[in-house]
């Protein structure tokens, strides 16, 4: 088996040898390996933001049950939660998760950590502070549901955009937006690219098939790995992990 570097090399060879566009291949080459530098990277943050945003969930949840099933809350146990959550403010901010420009949940959460332990105290208060957590966990619940952007689509829009644009848009929209900028400008150039090479190639394999001479023959094996290929099958194992 090639490793993933060989594979493209040899998907490299294999389109020059149909007479391909070697240019158009550079220019997707090099935004490929950006896109391979900075993916685990946007994997990492969206991993990690997803995680923070449900430990905060947690966090809610266990508060509105104290709220909502004990006769007396646990002060202390309350103030831990409420530690918890200031220390995880705009810790979670993502764009696909909770936007830095959520207005509602932002200012939902500010107001659970104004009110605070001192709202336990105040009846009309602590039913303030119960009506706020509930809130957020409906905020938490629709933007824990909301779906999860491809990663290396997301890696790619980060090579042109930015969170600001996508901040302006509702959910679906940035989806939308990064879903078609990597369709049409990352896989659909290279997917032309390896139609066109694999069309080549079959064009030229009688020719060479049955070829004895040495340069003949070694066309024939650079030309080989489009032989009955697929352009989609071949991107998926260029890109492989």
């Amino acid at each position: 088996m090639f490793g993933r570097n060989d594979f493209i090399e040899n998907i490299k060879d294999a389109l020059a040898a149909a007479g391909c566009d070697m240019g158009a291949f550079r220019s997707w080459q090099k935004m490929y390996d950006k896109l391979k530098k900075k993916k685990s990277e946007q994997e990492d943050r969206y991993r990690r933001c997803r995680e923070q945003t449900k430990r905060v969930q947690e966090d809610a949840q266990l508060m509105e049950h104290m709220l909502t099933t004990a006769q007396s809350v646990d002060g202390k146990e309350f103030g831990r939660l409420l530690k918890d959550l200031r220390q995880m403010q705009n810790s979670f901010d993502h764009e696909f998760l909770v936007s830095k420009e959520d207005q509602e949940f932002h200012s939902t959460y500010d107001t659970i950590l104004r009110l605070g332990t001192k709202a336990l105290n105040a009846p009309d208060q602590k039913l303030l502070l119960q009506s706020e957590i509930e809130n957020l966990l409906a905020l938490l619940k629709e933007n824990l549901e909301k779906e999860e952007p491809e990663i290396a689509a997301l890696t790619f829009y980060y090579q042109f955009g930015s969170d600001q644009e996508l901040a302006q848009l509702p959910p679906a929209e940035k989806l939308s937006k990064i879903t078609y900028l990597y369709e049409c400008e990352f896989r659909r150039p290279i997917l032309q690219l390896l139609e066109s090479g694999i069309s080549g190639a079959g064009e030229q394999k009688h020719t060479y098939e049955t070829a004895t001479d040495r340069g003949s023959r070694k066309k024939y094996e650079t030309l080989q790995i489009f032989f009955g290929a697929h352009p989609e099958h071949i991107l998926e194992q260029m890109m492989e992990e």
